[in-house]
C-alpha cells in the first residue's frame, strides 16, 4: 500500500472517532478564523459545567472529586468533548482513547464510592499524551507513517507512574515527523495550527500537548523534550513547561528514532499552571519509578525545599547567535523591573561565548550519526521528510574520535558554565525559550536558547509573560542596523540572525503571539526551579 493511502486512511479513522453531536458548525470551522481560544464556549457543544470543569485548575478538579461534587466520569467528559473541539480547530490529537479513558474513570467512581478513598493524589485526572510515548493497547507513531498500526503492549514507564497515581490518559496528541523539528507536522496527521493566531507555529515537537492545553481540552499533558520540544510549544501556545534533568524523570516507552546522545532528552509536562507541574513531578516520583528504570535516578521528590527570600538571578539578553527580537526584549526588560522592584537582586549575563561553543557542540550531537535513524524510519514507507527535516542530516557520519572529541567538549563546557554559576551565586537564569514569538509556519529560526539546556541537563520552567504588542513592539532602526551574528554552519536544520533580521517585518506578522520565560535552575534542583519560577510568575502576574 502506498504511504499516502494508508495515512488517509488513518486520518479517515481519526475523524471518524469524534461522535456526531460533538462537530462543530460549518460557520466556526471557517479557516478564515485566526484567534479560535473562544470558539469552544461559543460552540454550542459544551454545557454550563463542561466549561466550569475544563477552566478549573487542576487543584480545584481534584479537590471536588474528593468531596464527591463532581465524579471522575463527568470530569472525563468534559475534557473529552473539549479536546474534541480543539482538534477540530488546531489538528492536535493523533488518537482519542475515550471509550476506554470513561470506563476506567468509572472505575475510579466505584473504588471512591466503595472504600472513600482516592486512588492516587491525582484521582481521576485526564492526562493527553504526546504520540511518542507508549500507552498500553494503542498506537505509538512518532508521526511516521510506517508506525501505523504499531499497538503498544505497555505503558511507557511515566504513564503507569501516573496511573498509579490515580491518572487517565484519554487522548493522544500531534508532534513533529519522528519528533526532530521545532514545527509539529508530519505525514501522517499534518499540520498542528496554534489557537492564538492559526497563521503561526504552535512550536514542536510537542506542539499538539501545547495547543491543546492552551484551549483547555487536556489539564495536563505529558511530553518529551530533547532541544526545546516541552517549552517551545508551551511558550509559543502561552501555557507553562517544564523540562527536568534528563534522568530525573523517567523516559523508558519513548519511542524515538536517532542514534544520538540520549542524555539530551527527558520527559517533561505542559500544562496551565505551575501547581500541576509540580504535581506531575511529584506523583511521577511518588511511583519510586527507578525501580523499573535503571537510568532512573533513585531521587524521591523533596517537598521541603526552600528558596532565599532575596534571589539572585542571572538576566541573559544576548547568546552570541541571534539578538532576540523587539517583543522578547521588551518582556525580559519588563521582567528585570518587576523583580528588581520587589527587592531581588537582578544581573545582566554576558555568557555568549559559552553560548556559541555549547551551540557547536550539540548541534554536533543531533547530527553525529548522519541521520542514519530517520532515514531508515522513512524508508521503511517510502514517506519523504516534511520541510526543515531533510536538512537536519550530516554529509557523513561523524567518525568515532569526532564523536569522543564532541563529547570532551561538552564535559568541558558543563564544567565552565557550573563555576561561572557559582562564581555568581545565582539561584536561577532567566531567559527567553526562543529569539522570537511564535512564527509564521515553517519559519523558526533556531533551538539555539532551549536546547543549550538539554546539553548542559539544566531544568527548565516556562513562564507565560504576555503577547506580543502591535504598538509597542515595532522595531527600530537600531535594531535592523545591527551587525548579524555569524550563522553556526554545523546545523543547516537552524536558521541564523540574518534571516530573524528578515523574519521580523513587524509585530503584525506575530499578532497575538505569546511571550514567555525561561527559568533556567541547576541540575537535580527541579523542587528549586519550580519553587523560583512559582515566585516570580507571581511578581510579573502581580498587577
Amino acid at each position: 500500500m502506498a504511504w499516502e493511502t494508508k495515512a488517509c486512511r488513518r486520518r479517515q479513522q481519526l475523524a471518524a472517532q469524534i461522535p456526531d453531536e460533538w462537530q462543530l458548525p460549518l460557520p466556526l470551522q471557517s479557516e478564515a478564523l485566526v484567534d479560535v481560544r473562544i470558539i469552544a464556549e461559543k460552540s454550542g457543544i459544551l454545557d454550563s459545567l463542561d466549561i466550569e470543569i475544563t477552566r478549573s485548575s487542576n487543584c480545584d478538579i481534584l479537590a471536588k472529586i474528593r468531596k464527591s461534587q463532581w465524579s471522575c466520569e463527568r470530569v472525563m467528559l468534559a475534557f473529552c468533548k473539549r479536546a474534541a473541539i480543539a482538534h477540530q480547530l488546531v489538528n492536535c490529537v493523533t488518537n482519542f482513547l475515550m471509550e476506554e479513558a470513561l470506563e476506567t474513570a468509572r472505575e475510579h467512581d466505584r473504588y471512591f464510592a466503595d472504600t472513600g478513598q482516592v486512588t492516587g493524589p491525582l484521582h481521576g485526572l485526564p492526562i493527553s499524551v504526546k504520540d511518542c510515548l507508549d500507552v498500553a493497547g494503542h498506537e505509538t507513531t512518532s508521526g511516521l507513517v510506517s508506525r501505523i498500526g504499531l499497538i503498544a503492549r505497555d505503558d511507557a514507564l511515566v504513564i503507569r507512574c501516573l496511573r498509579q497515581a490515580g491518572a487517565i490518559p484519554f487522548v493522544k496528541t500531534n508532534l513533529a515527523q519522528a519528533t526532530l523539528l521545532v514545527e509539529s507536522t508530519n505525514n501522517v496527521f499534518g499540520l498542528v495550527t496554534n489557537p492564538c493566531n492559526r497563521r503561526l507555529s504552535a512550536g514542536g515537537s510537542s506542539g499538539g500537548e501545547g495547543a491543546l492545553v492552551a484551549l483547555f481540552g487536556s489539564p495536563l499533558g505529558v511530553c518529551t523534550d530533547g532541544g526545546g520540544s516541552v517549552r517551545l510549544p508551551a511558550a509559543w501556545n502561552g501555557v507553562y513547561g517544564f523540562k527536568p534533568s534528563a534522568t530525573r524523570i523517567p523516559g523508558l516507552g519513548s519511542r524515538g528514532v536517532g542514534y544520538s546522545d540520549s542524555n539530551l532528552g527527558c520527559t517533561g509536562v505542559i500544562a496551565n499552571d505551575i501547581e500541576t507541574l509540580v504535581l506531575f513531578a511529584s506523583s511521577t516520583l511518588g511511583a519510586c519509578p527507578w525501580e523499573n528504570d535503571a537510568d532512573c535516578v533513585p531521587m524521591p521528590w523533596n517537598s521541603s525545599v526552600r528558596a532565599r527570600s532575596k534571589l539572585r538571578l542571572g538576566l541573559l539578553f544576548d547568546d552570541g547567535i541571534t539578538h532576540l527580537t523587539p517583543p522578547v526584549l521588551r518582556v525580559l526588560r519588563e521582567t528585570q523591573e518587576k523583580l528588581a522592584g520587589a527587592g531581588h537582586e537582578v544581573m545582566v549575563l554576558d555568557w555568549s561565548d559559552l553560548h556559541v561553543r555549547g551551540s557547536r557542540i550539540i548541534f554536533t550531537m543531533y547530527t553525529q550519526e548522519g541521520g542514519v535513524g530517520v532515514k531508515e524510519a522513512l524508508d521503511m514507507s517510502g514517506e519523504p521528510p516534511v520541510p526543515r527535516l531533510a536538512t537536519g542530516w550530516s554529509e557523513r557520519p561523524l567518525t568515532p574520535i569526532e564523536i569522543w572529541r564532541n563529547h570532551r567538549a561538552r564535559k568541558q563546557l558543563r564544567l565552565d558554565y557550573l563555576e561561572r554559576w557559582k562564581r555568581l551565586d545565582l539561584d536561577a537564569i532567566i531567559t527567553a525559550p526562543s529569539p522570537h514569538p511564535a512564527p509564521p509556519h515553517g519559519h523558526y529560526i533556531t533551538t539555539a536558547l532551549s536546547a543549550i539546556y538539554n546539553l548542559l541537563d539544566y531544568p527548565c520552567c516556562i513562564v507565560p509573560a504576555g503577547e506580543v504588542d502591535l504598538v509597542k513592539d515595532v522595531a527600530s532602526e537600531a535594531w535592523y542596523a545591527e551587525t548579524p551574528y555569524d550563522r553556526i554552519p554545523d546545523f543547516p536544520y537552524d536558521f541564523g540572525d540574518g534571516e530573524l533580521k528578515s523574519l521580523y517585518k513587524g509585530p503584525h506578522i506575530f499578532a497575538n503571539s505569546p511571550l514567555s520565560l525561561q527559568i533556567v535552575g541547576l541540575p537535580w534542583q527541579e523542587e528549586l526551579c519550580l519553587l523560583i519560577s512559582k515566585h516570580i510568575d507571581d511578581i510579573i502576574h502581580s498587577e
